[in-house]
């Protein structure tokens, strides 16, 4: 009983329910109106009109407990016989009431009073009625009530499929962001041991110190995909930082951001590997002010990252290994396509490193 009540319509399946038997009942008595006065017999509109509700405004009250009957006997598989018998014994409820209903309103509409005579005259107009017309009704509403049943389930299952997808790509972007973690860690840990064995005691402090905000960045992000533009560079100068205390006048660092760009959202520490990267290859190098630029523009509706930086000359340089198949594949799961990144190699032994993410485009 409880689930039944629960399967009732709302308010708005009411009112479309008596509005469209309202407009049938009107169209009935057009018909039979029309249909009279073409044989040459008077008759009322409001009368014939009047004496219609009994019979079509009836469906408007019982029609949506017949729908909520239908949400209420769903078929399940492997158990056809009971689907077919409960919505036997429904029908026989619901037509039964309704025909009960139906002499009932006959006498309040066309009779005086609820005299035996009475009752035996509306009882002798419901048998002459249409009965076969009132189960095919039933069975329209039946069909009907089955019909939105089906589309409101197949809604609910494309819902939760959408859900589990969403879940499971959030499971894969986590995997991804956790791959850089740890390898993140190891490299700055290096770092700084690195200055600690020469004796770089006050740099080491100030690495530590570059490190701890990292860290807490990184545990801000813990549940998150997405930050802004700003707080993704505030963490990459905390890194640049970093390593220019181990490496000094190895590396010459530009940056060039648009300012309109920083409120943008994008994949946290999407960055990182790409400027370590480019780090690797400029501190290696026998030359002093190796050129790591990073500029960073709004184009359209689109973010335009380029990071160039040098290579040796004997590096193949064909992409960031783990790091770049790494941003690929969370570019893929946010984006779904939409995005572009490129590997070009320049003139005079540098490199191009060049990214396009849509902006307020991403699969949350």
């Amino acid at each position: 009983m409880h689930k039944f009540i629960k399967n009732i319509p709302g308010i708005w399946f009411w009112l479309a329910n008596f509005l469209f038997w309202l407009l049938l009942t009107c169209l009935a008595t057009e018909n039979t109106y029309r249909g009279l006065i073409d044989s040459g017999k008077p008759a009322s509109w409001f009368i014939i009109w009047w004496k219609y509700i009994p019979w079509w405004m009836l469906w408007a009250l019982v029609a949506p407990f017949i729908v909520a009957s239908s949400k209420s006997i769903p078929l399940k598989r492997g158990h056809p016989v009971a689907f077919i018998v409960k919505n036997i014994l429904a029908g026989m409820f619901f037509m039964g009431g309704y025909w009960a209903l139906t002499i009932i309103m006959t006498l309040v509409f066309e009779y005086d009073g609820f005299t035996l005579t009475n009752w035996v005259s509306a009882y002798e107009m419901w048998v002459r009625s249409l009965l076969h017309i009132d189960l095919i009704v039933y069975l329209a509403v039946l069909s009907l009530g089955y019909t939105i049943s089906y589309y409101q389930s197949s809604r609910d299952e494309q819902l939760r499929n959408e859900n589990l997808a969403r879940q499971l790509v959030q499971v894969e972007l986590q995997a991804l962001k956790a791959q850089i973690n740890p390898h993140f860690l190891f490299n700055t840990l290096n770092t700084i041991a690195s200055l600690i064995r020469l004796d770089k005691k006050d740099q080491a402090v100030k690495a530590l110190t570059e490190l701890s905000m990292m860290l807490r960045k990184v545990l801000e992000h813990q549940s998150s995909q997405l930050t802004t533009l700003e707080q993704e560079l505030e963490f990459i100068n905390s890194y640049l930082a970093i390593q220019q205390m181990r490496f000094e006048n190895k590396l010459q660092v530009k940056l060039d951001i648009d300012a309109d760009c920083l409120h943008n959202d994008i994949p946290f520490m999407l960055l990182q590997p790409l400027v370590e990267n480019a780090v690797q290859h400029g501190s290696q190098l026998e030359s002093d002010n190796n050129l790591l630029s990073l500029t960073i523009k709004q184009h359209f509706n689109q973010l335009k990252v380029e990071l160039i930086n040098k290579v040796s000359e004997k590096s193949e340089h064909k992409g960031f290994g783990i790091g770049i198949k790494n941003c690929r594949e969370r570019l893929d799961k946010l984006y779904q396509g939409k995005f572009s990144l490129q590997l070009q190699p320049l003139e005079n032994h540098y490199f191009k490193t060049s990214l396009l993410i849509p902006l307020g485009e991403h699969n949350d």
